[in-house]
């Protein structure tokens, strides 16, 4: 398979299969939480301490430029990883 092709084959991150064990959705929540609570606590005390809240859009972009990357890094990877494991399990005289 060639590199555009499996670019354009869509890659799923688990299984969907009738026997596929879901995963667990605790540490995604914890995390959500913790976020959003490290982010009230900010707000309040860059509020409190008089500073204009526009201070705080430069941290928030940058979160989301961090999560924008790591899912782009994340879906490049498992795309080479599927190109990888396609030309290792072809016979050897392709």
């Amino acid at each position: 398979m060639s590199v555009l092709a499996a670019l354009e084959r869509p890659v799923f991150r688990t299984p969907s299969g009738r026997h596929a064990k879901p995963s667990p959705a605790w540490p995604r929540v914890a995390g959500r939480a913790v976020f959003l609570v490290s982010a009230l606590v900010f707000a309040v005390v860059t509020i409190a301490s008089g500073w204009p809240p526009a201070l705080l859009v430069v941290p928030a972009a940058a979160f989301l430029l961090l999560v924008a990357s790591m899912r782009k890094l994340r879906t490049a990877s498992r795309k080479i990883d599927t190109i990888f494991a396609e030309e290792l399990s072809a016979p050897p005289g392709d």
